[in-house]
């Protein structure tokens, strides 16, 4: 249908195009993975006759057959353009994983959700509109916002997947022993391709023992406290990384994420690693969010035998300290 089209092939989430009348006009590939329906055949026919059930406007939920004749809960969130193009957009459920958690996001991350979909269906509804009066510059810039915001609700349901397994018990670790050195790097290497004007600044002794953790569960506490950090601190404010070994105990390492970005008032610090906790002032709801980070950092290192804790000044900055276990050489830890 258009160039465009291999691009929306890429959202992690099912999304339909369709007229004023319900005549499907676009439908991606994860639309296909979901139902099995394959684009060929949807294009062309009347979305109803798939699922007579789907709610008209706004948002709902539907139980979807799909070809291989499973019921398929998804919820549905529908907008409508200026030329009447009804824009679809698919999630699969997972209440039975979710349970209150997902009653919480429901009403919490509605924001959340509403925000880079809207983006989405206002830059798709410019391309069905104007697409052939577009130079390849604006084609590229476009389909890079709607990326970016794709990957925005990837991380949102990564998140809400993460809980899941957490509060259902199914969090599984594979410790080993790590470099805390080349774990660093490599998240601030990551997070700088997104906070180009803060410095990053490490200091982690050369001699430091290794520690005993799971990588990529390692690299999630890292990225969501230093993404934190530079999140809420002013462009060209430095967000330091140090880490030492206890003085009491050689077989704890410590390691710091220290701002000077906008702190956290002494009222809300017993409450900022509750789910779905977020500050609400003026300097935080700029800031893009669903307050679920910092729960799952606190689950995820206490499932590696650490603990976490905070030290913060409103309008000065934060410190997040956490600990975990080091890993001497030919220490046995196969029961850690």
């Amino acid at each position: 249908m258009l160039a465009e089209h291999e691009i929306l092939n890429c959202l992690p989430f099912g999304l339909v195009v369709t007229d004023r009348r319900g005549k499907i006009l676009l439908w991606n590939e994860a639309m296909a993975s979901l139902t099995g329906v394959r684009a060929p055949e949807a294009e062309g026919s009347w979305i109803y006759d798939w699922s007579p059930e789907l709610p008209h406007n706004g948002h709902g939920s539907v139980c979807w057959q799909t070809t291989a004749q499973q019921h398929l809960h998804l919820n549905v969130l529908t907008a409508e353009s200026a030329q009447g193009h009804k824009i679809w957009t698919f999630l699969q459920e997972a209440h039975q994983e979710l349970d209150q958690a997902q009653a919480d996001f429901v009403s919490t991350v509605s924001h959340e959700l509403r925000t880079p979909l809207t983006s989405i269906k206002g830059f798709i509804d410019t391309l069905l509109r104007s697409g052939s009066q577009l130079s390849e510059a604006q084609h590229r810039r476009f389909l890079r916002i709607i990326k970016n915001q794709a990957d925005r609700l990837t991380r949102l349901v990564e998140d809400i997947l993460t809980v899941s397994k957490i509060q259902s018990g199914r969090l599984k670790n594979l410790p080993q022993r790590l470099e805390l050195a080349e774990i660093v790097d490599r998240v601030v290497e990551n997070l700088s391709q997104k906070f180009t004007g803060n410095p990053m600044l490490t200091e982690l002794p050369a001699d430091l023992p290794r520690i005993w953790a799971d990588q990529d569960r390692l690299e999630q506490i890292l990225t969501n406290l230093i993404d934190n950090a530079l999140k809420y601190s002013e462009a060209g404010s430095p967000v330091q990384i140090s880490a030492h070994v206890d003085p009491e105990d050689p077989n704890v390492l410590w390691i710091a994420v220290r701002d000077r970005g906008i702190g956290i008032p002494e009222g809300h610090l017993d409450q900022i690693f509750n789910r779905f906790s977020r500050i609400d002032s003026p300097l935080t709801r700029e800031r893009e969010g669903t307050g679920l980070g910092l729960y799952i950092t606190k689950s995820l290192v206490e499932s590696l035998g650490g603990s976490i804790s905070v030290e913060s000044q409103y309008g000065v900055g934060s410190v997040f300290t956490i600990s975990l276990p080091a890993a001497h050489p030919g220490e046995d830890r196969l029961d850690a």
